[in-house]
């Protein structure tokens, strides 16, 4: 009495369908990954360039409050 296994074509195109849904889902997600950190990159820069403006301006009012420094 031995068992006879059989593979159901209907799983085997399900699992296959599965698993070819996943591998594009993971495609999908590097290309989003990678697209949203160049902007998060971009914003990084654009925040150190807007905190580096504002020290300047700071260090140009206090130049304007205090005088034109002399002795140099």
């Amino acid at each position: 009495m031995t068992k006879k296994v059989t593979l159901n074509y209907d799983f085997l195109a399900v699992s296959i369908f599965a698993f070819l849904a996943s591998c594009g889902y993971n495609v999908y997600q590097n290309f989003q990954f990678q697209e949203l950190f160049a902007e998060h990159v971009d914003l990084q820069w654009t925040a150190q360039n807007a905190e580096a403006d504002l020290v300047y301006v700071r260090n140009q009012l206090e130049s304007c409050k205090t005088g034109p420094e002399t002795g140099i």
